[in-house]
């Protein structure tokens, strides 16, 4: 402990909150220190007369919440603080691990800018972050990453990039493509609509590329290398990638005082930029760190996800996403997970549409594709809302689950529907499969062809009467007629269809 000063001469004083470089002579001093009271007021004046001390700096504030977005720093201090006590570590204690060497070719991780103390302070917090509070969550961007890491490396390294960047989307959006931001930025990569476009990405109600991590990866790394060339630091490129580059670009100009374009003039001018902006620069280094090498930081107990490989085929119609994983053959999760970029699960009629089947199912798509009836591609319609119609009276006229409806329309406040709004509605399961494909549309009954009596098939899940009309070998306007249907209309399990008799 420190004890108070004795009192100083005049001309010789401190600063308040500080104290006298002479400390409290222990107990064991004895008679050996008596003799020395003369010198030690010489040192004392001599040191006075040659050192000042500072003035102290207010501690800044800790990052103690459970999602740090929002990051409270006190700027850089013009020269170093007093002694004071350390306050408390919030981060979680965590055994430190050396980072591993920055690849020699990687401007971002190798950076000199990268090992200054603030910076590093916020690296290490979102390592220990990710470690515990986040794990689960970190460790599933790494499973997915997986899936789509070659094609993102092959762009890298096609634009002569740093590889390091293979981690944004880590950070941005978890590896995950239909990720939405509270600010709209969406996909792999959290392009912004305006943004999107003007890299050249599609957006309509039926198609979003920024969902695409296929569409959206090469767009992105052409936004980066062009933002590189604009602000020729890495570090700047990164913040204007996250905060905008005309908010970089305004901030260089007030604050930068013309000093040169690199990594140390986002120091400079770092805390006139956004809480967000300042700590997307640590998060990437700790993103980059731990996922070079993850056993090291405590992440070697999980696998990640096999490289997706795909058929492209292009639609000129209007196709449910259900309808064409049928026409391939392939289960309907897989293609739907291959096609983000579908908002609704639905292609734009009138217009051709690059869709993507696992690999060796899209030989013969068309073929089977158009095998199966043109009023039977799109598994739902629409609905104009009018006067004095309910979501209740709407769904039980189609014969759908009020649930199912709502499901299919989750923006839609079922007391405040406008007139003339457009609901999407769903219609019965699953189309039957074509010949050739997997599996089959109705479940064939023991005997198909009972004798005597009129025959009566007994709907199961993923009936169709067009399914049941091909099992029976009867034609579906005749499969109607008999149970005075429309081809439209919507049949549930349980339901008894009559089944004509004779042949075609």
């Amino acid at each position: 402990m420190v004890g108070n000063a004795p009192p100083m001469r005049e001309g010789c004083r401190f600063p308040p909150g500080t104290t006298s470089p002479i400390r409290h002579r222990p107990r064991w001093a004895g008679e050996h220190i008596r003799a020395l009271p003369m010198f030690t007021a010489v040192l004392l004046l001599s040191a006075c007369g040659r050192h000042t001390l500072p003035p102290p700096v207010a501690d800044a504030p800790s990052v103690t919440s459970g999602e740090p977005a929002t990051i409270v720093e006190q700027p850089e201090p013009a020269g170093p603080p007093s002694p004071r006590p350390e306050p408390p570590d919030p981060r979680p204690v965590v055994e430190p691990v050396r980072p591993p060497p920055a690849p020699p070719d990687d401007p971002i991780v190798s950076s000199p800018s990268a090992d200054e103390e603030r910076i590093g302070e916020r690296v290490d917090w979102w390592v220990s972050y990710w470690q515990t509070r986040a794990r689960d969550r970190f460790t599933r961007a790494l499973v997915r990453m997986g899936r789509y890491e070659d094609f993102i490396d092959a762009e890298i390294a096609a634009r002569g990039l740093p590889p390091s960047l293979r981690y944004l989307p880590v950070i941005e959006a978890g590896y995950y493509p239909p990720a939405v931001s509270p600010a709209g930025a969406a996909g792999l990569w959290q392009f912004m609509p305006a943004t999107a476009r003007w890299m050249g990405l599609g957006i309509t109600p039926l198609v979003d590329q920024r969902f695409d991590p296929w569409a959206a990866t090469p767009r992105a790394l052409d936004f980066l290398a062009e933002l590189q060339k604009q602000f020729k630091s890495w570090f700047l490129t990164l913040a204007a990638y996250n905060g905008g580059p005309g908010r970089v670009e305004r901030t260089i100009r007030a604050y930068g005082g013309g000093a040169p374009r690199d990594d140390d003039l986002f120091r400079r001018i770092r805390d006139r930029l956004p809480a967000e902006t300042r700590d997307f620069i640590p998060r990437f280094l700790a993103a980059a760190r731990v996922g070079s090498d993850p056993g090291a930081y405590g992440f070697g107990d999980y696998e990640k996800d096999a490289p997706w490989t795909f058929d492209e085929i292009v639609v000129g119609e209007a196709v449910s996403i259900d309808v064409v994983a049928i026409a391939a053959g392939a289960p309907e999760q897989r293609v739907r997970d291959l096609n983000p970029h579908l908002v609704l699960g639905l292609t734009p009629a009138g217009d051709s549409t690059l869709l993507r089947v696992p690999e060796g199912t899209g030989a013969g798509f068309a073929e089977r594709l158009a095998a199966i009836p043109a009023d039977r591609r799109v598994t739902f319609t629409s609905h104009s809302v009018a006067a004095g119609e309910t979501l209740w009276r709407i769904a039980q006229n189609y014969r759908v689950p009020v649930s199912a409806l709502q499901a299919a329309n989750p923006d839609v406040e079922p007391r405040r529907m406008q007139i003339g709004s457009r609901l999407v509605v769903p219609r019965a399961g699953p189309v039957p499969r074509p010949a050739g494909s997997d599996g089959s549309g109705a479940e064939r009954p023991a005997d198909p062809r009972p004798s005597g009596g009129e025959r009566v098939h007994t709907v199961k899940r993923g009936d169709t009467l067009w399914g049941i009309a091909r099992l029976y070998d009867v034609e579906l306007d005749r499969l109607l007629a008999h149970n005075d249907l429309d081809a439209d209309t919507t049949i549930w399990p349980g339901d008894e269809i009559r089944i004509p008799r004779g042949d075609r």
